[in-house]
């Protein structure tokens, strides 16, 4: 049981708010817990809750005291209230009061020798524990002396992190806070003085000055007073500064870009109706206040309610105000299969709409926050965050400077997010709601039954949802009358909707029960999918029907506005509907039905899984999966109908396969991991592969079955690779190792040396690598049928070229394309092709390259394979640079940056940066090239890329020599040839520059980072 003091007090228990009745026991438990663990006398009590005490007093304390001590004693409770000789006692421990474990954080915060960073995050952390003013709406002598105590604490805790923020130079990004907490507590001469430090910091001394000239007339004015010493040694200080001469004031932020115009707001709905008062008080809101201030308006409400359609009008209406620019973003917080935007990602979208190139979008959280709020500071604009998770989800991408409406939407209430404005968005007003369906539905038909109309919106609970769901079938429907649809609402719903503001789910609960009886089992059966959509092979497996006829049932639940429908074919629930349907099958199935059409659908998808990538080079387990049932899988007659089905199928069979582990589904759990191999080596190893293979792996190990843990260890090693945790890796590696000799299955065994070459050159151990490949192929030369073959030559090329040796190179990766088997891989043909493309660069012959890359460029866009085209286009820029095409070569370069960054490749990323810098030199813009090479260097260490940290340090040697730093270009070069991996062929660019040659830029690309296989 957790209780909560710093804000309304409450109670919970198992997560679930326990309702305190009356606001006597209320009081009481306050003071109980203000004294947790201490008795409290029964005289004290008396005191404080009673002005004038009964003659029964005592026995009304004993009763109260006993209500409170049922109520915090049921089941999930774990608290209790002891008697003593003099009063009670709540025995309760310390970290279930939100009090207590405020004062332990802030103690840990202020250690002496607690680091400044952690001190900092101590901090944040407990003052994210306050929900508004302490025991807000509780009064009496001792409770509000408490609360008095409380909130004192709360705002000393704002005060040293203030100070210690200020101290690690984020001034710009407090300015904000301090005006609001110094609004708050004019008195308070530590926040005032933290203000000004942070706006002097920030080069605006004259409103430094301006706010100290405030606080000296509000303290003169309310207590006759001067401020403190403290006070004015920074006024001084402050003074004496802007009276000396200087060049230029320096500043904590970096410089704000040009402004410009922009306006990223989607479409205003024709059909927007409604909202009237909500929108005339966020009009009011947002424009009554001076242009100075930083507007947060936090619309909340349940899915459905009209949130992001509400801000999205808000945003067009007030858009000719902020003249500087108008920011959309959806971050996905509660989006159905798509996972969120994270704020480094939002950050980086919103650095580049404001007009930051992309090869200078800083590294990291930090670093793209401080530079969001310089690109913001002086301007004003509008930033509309939809979709947000919680406070913590849009925190970093506020701005930091006045001037800038922020409005937020999100289904939770966003308490947390300090400063703003909070709107609660309920249903339609009556008026409102039947104006929605109007407009809809349609002026002519409603026009001619005002009062059936009224009737329907009433039937539909004036939500939103239901009433589009609603005027949109009697839109469809041109031999309906506005009278039929009430008839049709009306005769099914009425007794559960004769209260004004029922819920969509009751509607829909209505709907089911009049539906035929195949459509209401299949639309039962639907919500146990575990994913985001569904076709009608997923929906067959369910229902265990043909698929022909659960694509009959699928469009009839369509046309009921029950289903919604993303593209042809393939369906998706509102997720109030799939709420809905849930709720009615467990109602309706028991148990052992549930289970009966989950294992079908479960061995759907293994069956699906395996036969789309049994022909994609599934290294890992390419047997057939072992399975109960069998239904029927969408066919796959080439490779290329393969990847595009798994590709769609994605999110559904990652979802499948955490559903299959979370829930005991062991032999689906290990074989899906396996099977979805090829689809996650597609998007090298991205988000969830770990956790896929890793409860595979438990899994496997649970049921017994060897061969499934050494598949799931490979791959397990693969993620590890791909993510840079080689040690980890290489374990991994060895755990599979032992398998697969044990098993003594040859290919199983070469498959594991291919991934453990793959291993080495992520390590850039460039002759273990070769070492381990050529055992490999030695596995398998008597096995000419063996897919294994394309890959190992392949890789063996990838090594050569490496170490500048082309011509076997070209023989080897030549070898590959020939292997029997290598045309059912297309996506691998197109990156052995790039190899060969990248060898006949470095010979000298760009127009072959410049052939070959723009094949795979076109070959790439055609089978929607964006790896392809992303390393196809950094090899043109390359090859367009070598030939003098400047421009074009540095429009490549970006093309690629934005290609690495949205598929998540780090290395590619690192390279694409070398590419654009060098370009940038080329065109004489050395400073410019370097910014781009410094970020290429920090991106590179982060990524653990010593190659590539290798490229950009030359890169810094040139741009060095070229402000005639010549030692400074030494000592680049030098570090880079320490840096590049031993025996590659690269790093003789920079010992020859060491040795004296003339300065000059190779023009060769480089990749590890998608060429092995």
């Amino acid at each position: 049981m957790e209780f909560r003091v710093l804000g309304p007090l409450e109670v919970r228990a198992s997560g679930e708010v326990v309702r305190v009745p009356g606001a006597r026991q209320q009081r009481l438990l306050a003071l109980l817990l203000l004294n947790a663990n201490r008795v409290v006398p029964v005289d004290r009590l008396v005191e404080e809750l009673w002005e004038q005490p009964p003659r029964s007093v005592r026995q009304q304390v004993h009763n109260a005291v006993g209500s409170l001590r049922a109520l915090l004693t049921a089941p999930g409770g774990g608290v209790g209230i002891t008697r003593a000789d003099v009063g009670y006692r709540l025995d309760v421990p310390e970290d279930a009061v939100d009090a207590h474990l405020f004062a332990r954080t802030v103690r840990e915060a202020a250690r002496p020798d607690r680091p400044a960073d952690d001190a900092i995050a101590l901090l944040t952390e407990a003052l994210a524990l306050w929900r508004g003013d302490a025991l807000a709406g509780l009064d009496g002598r001792a409770i509000t002396g408490a609360a008095a105590g409380l909130d004192e604490q709360r705002l000393a805790a704002v005060e040293e992190l203030m100070a210690l923020r200020l101290d690690r130079g984020e001034a710009g990004g407090l300015i904000a806070d301090l005006r609001r907490l110094v609004a708050d507590h004019p008195l308070r001469e530590s926040l005032r003085g933290h203000l000004m430090r942070a706006l002097h910091r920030c080069g605006r001394q004259a409103e430094a000055l301006e706010v100290y000239d405030q606080g000296r007339r509000t303290l003169a004015e309310e207590l006759g007073l001067d401020p403190g010493p403290r006070l004015r040694s920074l006024h001084a200080e402050i003074l004496a500064e802007r009276d000396q001469p200087r060049a230029a004031v320096a500043t904590a932020e970096p410089p704000r870009q040009a402004r410009a115009t922009r306006s990223y707001l989607p479409h205003d709905i024709r059909d927007f109706s409604g909202r009237s008062a909500e929108l005339v008080r966020l009009l009011a809101e947002t424009r009554g206040v001076l242009p100075t201030a930083l507007v947060i308006t936090a619309i909340d409400g349940m899915g459905g309610v009209g949130k992001t359609t509400l801000a999205v009008h808000l945003g067009h209406q007030v858009a000719d105000d902020y003249p500087d620019g108008q920011f959309f973003i959806d971050l996905h917080g509660f989006s159905p299969g798509v996972d969120p935007v994270t704020p480094e990602q939002a950050l980086d979208a919103l650095l580049r709409d404001s007009g930051v190139p992309p090869e200078l979008v800083p590294y990291g959280l930090e670093g793209r926050a401080a530079r969001w709020r310089s690109a913001m500071a002086g301007r004003r604009a509008l930033l509309i965050l939809d979709n947000a998770i919680d406070a913590a989800h849009v925190r970093p991408l506020l701005p930091g400077a006045a001037g800038v409406l922020v409005v937020v939407t999100s289904r939770r209430k966003l308490a947390a997010l300090d400063g703003a404005v909070p709107m609660s968005l309920d249903v339609l007003p009556a008026a409102d709601a039947v104006a929605l369906f109007t407009r809809v539905a349609g002026p002519d038909r409603v026009a001619a039954e005002p009062e059936a109309a009224a009737t329907a919106v009433e039937l539909c609970g004036r939500l939103p949802l239901a009433i589009r769901i609603a005027a949109a079938r009697l839109r469809d429907r041109g031999t309906w009358t506005v009278s039929d649809l009430v008839d049709r609402l009306a005769s099914r719903r009425m007794r559960f909707l004769q209260v004004d503001g029922r819920s969509v789910s009751h509607v829909l609960t209505m709907s089911y029960r009049y539906l035929p009886g195949a459509q209401q089992r299949l639309f039962r059966l639907l919500s146990l999918h575990p994913g985001t959509d569904f076709d009608p092979h997923a929906a067959a497996a369910l229902a265990d029907c043909p698929p022909e006829q659960a694509e009959f049932l699928l469009d009839a639940l369509f046309d009921a506005n029950l289903l919604k429908q993303s593209t042809t074919g393939r369906f998706y629930f509102h997720d109030l509907v799939r709420d809905c349907a849930h709720q009615i099958l467990t109602e309706t199935e028991d148990e052992a039905q549930r289970r009966t059409a989950l294992h079908r659908l479960l061995d759907y998808y293994a069956l699906a899984a395996h036969h789309w990538s049994r022909d994609l080079d599934n290294r890992v387990y390419p047997l057939p999966p072992r399975v109960d049932h069998r239904p029927e899988v969408p066919p796959a007659p080439t490779a290329q109908d393969a990847i595009a089905l798994l590709r769609t199928e994605y999110r559904n069979l990652m979802a499948v396969a955490r559903f299959a582990a979370e829930h005991d589904w062991h032999d689906h759990a290990w074989q899906l991991a396996c099977f979805l191999q090829p689809a996650l080596r597609d998007r090298n190893y991205g988000e969830g592969s770990a956790e896929v293979f890793d409860r595979g792996l438990r899994a496997a190990r649970r049921t017994g079955d060897v061969r499934g843990e050494a598949a799931c260890l490979q791959g397990l090693a693969a993620v590890c690779r791909e993510r840079g945790s080689t040690e980890e890796a290489a374990a991994h590696l060895r755990a599979a190792l032992e398998i697969g000799r044990t098993l003594g299955d040859r290919e199983c065994e070469a498959a594991q040396l291919v991934e453990l070459g793959n291993l080495h050159l992520a390590e850039e151990r460039l002759d273990e690598a070769h070492g381990a490949f050529a055992a490999a192929g030695d596995l398998v030369a008597d096995l000419p049928d063996s897919p294994l073959g394309a890959a190992i030559a392949n890789n063996l090329g990838v090594v050569h070229r490496d170490l500048g040796r082309y011509d076997e190179a070209l023989a080897a990766l030549r070898k590959a394309l020939r292997a029997k088997g290598s045309e059912r891989f297309p996506q691998a043909e197109l990156l052995t092709a790039w190899s060969i493309g990248a060898v006949r660069h470095y010979q000298g012959a760009h127009d072959d390259a410049v052939r070959e890359f723009s094949r795979i460029l076109r070959e790439s866009e055609q089978r929607g394979f964006e790896h392809g085209e992303a390393v196809a286009v950094l090899g043109l820029s390359a090859a367009r640079r070598a030939l003098g095409l400047l421009d074009e070569s540095l429009a490549l370069g970006r093309r690629s940056l934005a290609l690495a960054r949205k598929l998540d490749l780090p290395l590619l990323e690192c390279e694409a940066l070398n590419a654009i810098g060098e370009t940038t030199f080329a065109l004489g813009e050395p400073e410019q090239a370097e910014k781009v090479f410094t970020q290429a260097v920090e991106y590179a260490r982060q990524y653990d890329a010593p190659r590539y940290r290798a490229r950009a340090l030359e890169g810094l040697a040139h741009t060095a020599m070229r402000r005639g730093e010549t030692g400074e270009a030494r000592r680049c070069w030098e570090s880079a040839v320490r840096l590049y991996p031993r025996g590659m062929a690269d790093a003789e660019y920079a010992r020859v520059h060491l040795a004296g040659a003339p300065t000059c830029f190779r023009c060769a690309v480089q990749s590890t980072s998608h060429s092995g296989r």
